[in-house]
């Protein structure tokens, strides 16, 4: 639906965002329910995915403003569509806190995300335009180093 002619999500920005977003929570649901039974962690982690791929997606918008027709920064102009992806870009750390609070084991990765989202919100608050290809860079790390981290420690908790 995201790109179907009949659709064309990817043409209303939350609404594309949300599309891709729900997209990968149903995915890790589904990828958890191949090993064990979908209890309350799982449905944590499709949350945490969720409001990860949510909040972060907006960032690619900056990269190519001037070829797009409809964006966050076209419909709220830069400044404040940046404002809006530094507080959206916050958002994963509300269940990871929670994920945290029950695993402690799983803090590092919360750190790891704290720091390459300030990396983000850095480049936000400076000039998200002229430097596009590097917050996309930094937003793709925000979205992958961090879980990469819970999986090498939750493996090495079975070693």
């Amino acid at each position: 639906m995201y790109s179907h002619p009949s659709f064309r999500f990817k043409d209303i920005p939350g609404i594309a965002m949300a599309d891709m977003a729900l997209c990968f929570a149903l995915e890790s649901i589904g990828v958890w329910s191949i090993y064990s039974p979908v209890n309350m962690d799982s449905l944590m982690v499709a949350v945490y995915v969720f409001v990860l791929v949510f909040s972060l997606t907006f960032m690619k918008d900056f990269k190519d403003v001037a070829g797009d027709i409809n964006s966050l920064p076209l419909l709220l102009g830069i400044p404040r569509a940046a404002k809006v992806c530094s507080v959206l870009a916050l958002l994963p750390l509300i269940p990871m806190t929670y994920a945290v609070t029950k695993y402690l084991y799983l803090a590092p990765a919360a750190v790891i995300y704290a720091v390459l989202i300030a990396g983000c919100i850095k480049i936000l608050i400076e000039n998200p335009v002229a430097e596009g290809n590097r917050l996309k860079d930094w937003m793709i790390l925000s979205l992958t180093i961090p879980n990469f981290a819970m999986l090498i420690v939750k493996m090495t908790r079975f070693l």
